[in-house]
């Protein structure tokens, strides 16, 4: 455990505050199943493995807690909370949503920049064939689109359900993407330039059908355990 946080945190790079740096180690960490719902976070052990007073630490789960990430109760002390089904359903629902208003939005107009990084992210996805990595993709590919509207708050509000989502499809359970999604991404893309409303409309039908049965065998995983 301590050597899989400590290489995230030099994977993170630096932070400008310690607590910063904690915090960020600890969300990645949550995010990628390497902290697991009921872990017991110890400021003491935890300030012990980064090599850091106790405050920075403290500071981080104060931020954890604050967006409902850990829980606290006097047994267990402060520990990593697990999601629950409703919270799930309604973070895919929301997002899928947001996804679809995002390139409702755009109507054919990508910057330049934005629409580079689309490309790169395209050939990109092409050579990978482990799910994670392809579902890592699938949300830059769409955060991009996201960025691309310009609008900040849609922006601040996808990347908090886009980090549940990473923790849901880390953790609960993956998503197997079709070999063909990186060539639907690119039509999709095509059709945004070109404004064509039937193609978008069509894509939202399919993408939504996939996103409901997503959900359905979510919900089939968690009645099942």
């Amino acid at each position: 455990m301590k050597e899989q946080l400590l290489k995230i945190r030099d994977k993170l790079g630096e932070k400008k505050q310690v607590s910063d740096m904690v915090y960020c180690t600890f969300k990645e960490a949550i995010a990628t199943g390497i902290l697991t719902p009921g872990f017991r976070l110890k400021e003491e052990e935890l300030a012990d493995w980064f090599q850091i007073s106790r405050t920075p630490v403290r500071e981080a789960i104060k931020k954890l807690e604050m967006e409902g990430l850990t829980t606290t109760d006097s047994t267990h002390g402060c520990i990593i909370r697990e999601l629950q089904l409703d919270e799930c359903l309604d973070t895919l629902e929301m997002l899928e949503w947001l996804r679809t208003a995002a390139i409702d939005f755009l109507k054919g107009r990508i910057p330049r920049t934005i629409l580079m990084r689309l490309e790169a992210n395209l050939h990109h996805g092409k050579t990978l064939k482990d799910p994670i990595q392809q579902y890592d993709n699938n949300v830059e590919f769409h955060s991009l689109l996201i960025k691309a509207t310009g609008n900040t708050e849609l922006i601040q509000i996808t990347k908090r359900l886009e980090f549940k989502e990473r923790i849901i499809v880390n953790n609960i359970l993956t998503y197997n993407y079709s070999p063909n999604y990186v060539q639907h991404h690119r039509e999709l893309l095509q059709a945004i330039i070109d404004n064509d409303t039937n193609f978008i409309k069509e894509f939202a039908i399919q993408n939504q059908e996939k996103a409901n049965k997503y959900m359905n065998d979510l919900i089939s995983h968690y009645l099942s355990n």
